[in-house]
């Protein structure tokens, strides 16, 4: 009786498992493209402009798709033009009806100056996809317009005959000074040069392209660009293809900072491909699982890109450490560039990264004097525990430094001179540093993001993950918020640090943007 009873109280819950339904209609009612037709804009994402402190930004309601621009110093927002006119305007020339509700403006940015944009616009015209082999069914496209617009005059032009520019091919690094570019072929670094990286955009396949080998020394699993952790299968398909190539450029393009790893002796990770058509194949890569002795070996390599030879820098100190080089971060108005070329933080002379133990527990800050391939540690950060660490702030090209640390519990900013003798503590207190957001070098002020210090007005701190703007001078004085509300912000600083959008929000709010000084 009682092995009965034990049967029938084991079924029960399968029984009622059994008779629960996915809610498939419920769920398809909240789906992404569901949620887009009815909430729209819920913040402003500023486009800030070159030649001033103007910014432009979309806004879409259920009304259709505004396009509005800001003049900060007057205080002034307008619409961009008239959406009536542009619409009548583009329906004579396409052919194609519009209506302002509808615009399907893409592509919209800054030409000339700040008087003039630029944007395209798809009809409904069908046509053959431009390279298009004529022997096979022809691929159809949509047929593109492009026009210029001058925002003073209303004045609209169809640019006939232009021909937007080719997008940058995934494999191509290109230099600063767009001279040349880089890339990996057969585990070995390549360059081409201008006129022939213009030949492989029209034709990647193209016989007249003369690329050039800059080392003969690469092999497979230590070789010079990134092998992405390709399975033996698709090594073997790739092969002779154009490889991207991690590096970055000194300002000047003259040289080349890579970190080239050897993974010959961590071990295969072998996997089965089930979806591998025409049936499922047996594929390994290079993987490296936790506590195993064989790990990747990081080095850093140094490209002479004027007599292309190429030496290494010697940077070690712990064994199977981590090397990264730190970038020279994107001015907020180069957003809608084109070309973003990967430049090293630092100067021509000398560039920055940072080498961590295999532990996490020690982490240098350290400066690489690329003429004599000297290293010095600016700043060494070590913890009886895994700790993280950021991009440093140079100031005046490295004269000083500010430096992130979680060295007194908190995550805080340190002032450090360009020898890396600290100079004094920037933030501190309970609470968290999240990154710097600018730096104003001759009113030595920064400006950075923070939670956890906070309190609302009745009382007790607000939600420790909202996140504020603040601003202090490099001393440690003045410290000040600049975006008060119990909200979550988020902002966007322009290059000066003179004025930011701010977006607040709240789970149980309507988001609020703002314009601030």
């Amino acid at each position: 009786m009682r092995k009965q009873l034990f049967l029938v109280l084991m079924a029960l819950p399968l029984f009622i498992f059994g008779q629960q339904k996915a809610n498939y209609d419920l769920a398809a009612r909240f789906s992404p493209k569901k949620l887009d037709k009815m909430i729209f804009s819920l913040s402003v994402d500023p486009h800030w402009l070159k030649q001033s402190n103007k910014f432009w930004y979309t806004y879409e309601t259920s009304e259709g798709k505004q396009w509005m621009i800001v003049d900060p110093v007057k205080n002034e927002k307008k619409a961009m033009f008239d959406k009536d006119q542009i619409a009548a305007a583009l329906t004579r020339i396409i052919k194609d009806p519009f209506d302002a509700q509808h615009l399907p403006i893409d592509s919209l940015k800054f030409i000339k100056d700040e008087n003039w944009i630029q944007f395209e616009v798809k009809s409904s015209i069908e046509i053959d996809k431009p390279g298009a082999k004529k022997d096979a069914k022809a691929e159809k496209i949509k047929k593109v317009f492009y026009f210029e617009y001058n925002l003073n005059t209303a004045q609209l032009n169809e640019l006939v005959g232009f021909t937007k520019p080719k997008r940058k091919p995934s494999w191509a690094n290109m230099a600063p000074d767009q001279s040349k570019v880089v890339f990996g072929r057969n585990y070995n670094l390549y360059y081409m040069d201008k006129a022939n990286y213009e030949k492989a955009l029209l034709n990647e396949d193209d016989s007249t392209i003369v690329e050039i080998a800059i080392t003969k020394d690469g092999i497979q699993n230590f070789g010079w660009h990134s092998e992405g952790g390709e399975t033996n299968v698709d090594a073997e398909k790739n092969k002779n293809k154009r490889k991207p190539v991690f590096g970055y450029w000194s300002e000047n393009s003259k040289q080349l900072a890579i970190v080239k790893v050897d993974n010959r002796k961590v071990k295969d990770l072998w996997v089965i491909n089930s979806i591998a058509d025409p049936r499922p194949t047996l594929e390994t890569y290079k993987y490296w699982m936790p506590g195993e002795k064989e790990a990747p070996v990081d080095h850093l390599m140094l490209v002479d890109m004027v007599n292309y030879t190429n030496k290494e820098i010697n940077v070690s100190l712990y064994k199977d450490q981590d090397i990264a080089m730190w970038n020279k971060s994107a001015a907020a108005n180069a957003r809608d560039d084109e070309f973003k070329p990967m430049i090293w933080l630092g100067t021509n002379e000398q560039l920055y990264l940072a080498r961590t133990s295999r532990d996490l527990k020690k982490i240098d800050q350290c400066v690489v004097n690329t003429t004599t391939g000297e290293v010095k540690v600016l700043v060494a950060e070590a913890m009886n525990t895994s700790i993280e660490i950021k991009k440093p702030e140079l100031i005046k090209n490295g004269a000083e430094l500010i430096e992130w640390s979680e060295r007194d519990g908190w995550a805080h900013l340190y002032l450090y001179d360009g020898q890396g003798k600290l100079k004094n503590q920037i933030t501190q207190g309970a609470w968290h540093v999240e990154e710097v957001i600018g730096v104003d070098e001759a009113k030595r002020v920064v400006y950075f993001s923070a939670n956890g210090k906070e309190s609302m007005s009745g009382g007790g701190k607000e939600d420790p993950y909202y996140m504020h703007l603040y601003k202090i001078n490099l001393d440690g004085t003045g410290l000040q918020l600049l975006n008060a509300g119990n909200f979550d912000h988020s902002f966007s600083m322009n290059d000066n640090n003179t004025y930011f959008v701010n977006n607040s929000s709240r789970v149980n709010t309507t988001p609020v943007s703002s314009l601030q000084c």
